[in-house]
């Protein structure tokens, strides 16, 4: 009995081609304004190449998913599809996971593809998806243990104020939540948003504020930032203005100080933040390739009413001479440098979560398009 999948090597030919956005070598081309218009720094495309993968990234304000890979060439390859109010992402050389407000979607790889006359080493297609209700879902993590127990799929149920994972019955169910949180509803009592794994292990979580009100949160957005060790509810951070984005890495918690603009990692013996980059933009998703991090950047919002008005970041960009950008930039870890970027101009404002695909170099997804090739591409076990 062999579990391999089993697909149809063809060349899949459709009538609808693959909606991607539009590359530009230089911002003063005249784009489609119709389309998100994507601006890579001149060694942007040879530095993904050379990774060997790829880089995913999300924005739930448009509602898209895109993929960054390299084309043969070595050019800079984009794709883009319409995947609900995308939020997290977790993807590997298997599945596809992406978190939406009230949706969470997996899609599976099928292998590699052959598809409007190019070469795609994976062809990501959609399994499963779960009706979660407005959890205002965030971060999500794949495959982490807690107290014991192996989860396949967690994420911050923001709306919430918990963590929380899939279940067949409810829309979800929870598997913890802040020690100060006296009852689960849905209130967004303290933005908890980001959470990260140590080890395989579900381990923080960064929260906007210790508050225990409806949206309690927003009143105080500059400095009451804090990141709890979710296995002993101890807080290991404070005086941060909303951090999003932890993540384990080389041995240290990094995280995105967002509300300061800031990349950088927790000291654990003072229990603050060590800065260590400046970001053009209101950071949100990081994500390591050996010495490099990647972090995602949004625009701050036009309007002062809500989540942004009580933050120090205009202020520090204005104080740096730094234009605010929507996209990726790319920080040596080494020197603390900024080294490559790719601007974002157009219809896509903000970002939330960027993810690094290692050795697949040229996905592909049909997101919820091309119902052919969904028919056409069928996999199974041998019996």
């Amino acid at each position: 009995m062999s579990d391999a999948p089993q697909n149809e090597s063809i060349d899949y030919t459709l009538t609808n081609e693959p909606t991607l956005p539009e590359v530009h070598a230089a911002e003063n081309e005249s784009p489609n304004v119709n389309k998100p218009q994507l601006f890579p720094s001149p060694q942007f495309a040879d530095w993904l190449a050379q990774t060997g993968g790829s880089l995913a990234f999300s924005t739930y304000q448009s509602g898209r998913l895109f993929l960054l890979g390299s084309s043969a060439d070595g050019s800079l390859y984009a794709q883009e599809r319409t995947v609900g109010t995308a939020m997290g992402l977790a993807i590997n050389e298997k599945k596809l996971w992406i978190g939406c407000r009230d949706q969470i979607w997996c899609f599976v790889n099928t292998g590699p593809v052959r598809l409007h006359k190019q070469n795609y080493g994976a062809l990501y297609l959609p399994r499963v998806g779960h009706m979660i209700g407005q959890s205002n879902t965030h971060d999500v993590l794949i495959d982490a243990t807690f107290k014991g127990v192996t989860y396949d799929f967690l994420y911050a149920n923001t709306q919430f104020s918990c963590i929380s994972t899939l279940d067949p019955t409810y829309n979800f169910r929870p598997i913890w939540r802040p020690e100060f949180i006296s009852e689960l509803k849905a209130e967004d009592r303290c933005h908890l948003n980001g959470i990260c794994a140590q080890e395989g292990e579900l381990a923080y979580a960064t929260i906007c504020g210790k508050f225990d009100t409806q949206l309690g949160w927003k009143s105080h957005q500059t400095g009451s930032g804090l990141i709890m060790d979710v296995r002993t509810n101890e807080v290991v951070c404070t005086g941060l203005s909303m951090p999003h984005s932890p993540r384990w890495y080389n041995g240290k918690l990094w995280v995105l100080n967002s509300g300061e603009g800031e990349l950088g990692y927790v000291d654990f013996a003072t229990r603050s933040f060590v800065p260590v980059a400046q970001c053009a933009g209101f950071a949100r998703g990081l994500a390591f390739i050996g010495d490099y991090a990647v972090v995602a950047l949004s625009r701050l919002r036009l309007s002062k009413e809500g989540i942004l008005n009580n933050i120090n970041l205009s202020q520090r960009l204005q104080d740096r001479n730094t234009f605010q950008r929507c996209g990726l930039q790319v920080f040596d870890l080494k020197s603390s440098s900024l080294i490559h970027w790719l601007h974002i101009s157009g219809v896509v404002t903000e970002l939330y979560d960027v993810v690094y695909l290692p050795t697949i170099a040229r996905p592909y997804t049909t997101g919820f398009n091309e119902p052919k090739l969904n028919l056409k591409r069928v996999i199974f076990p041998q019996i």
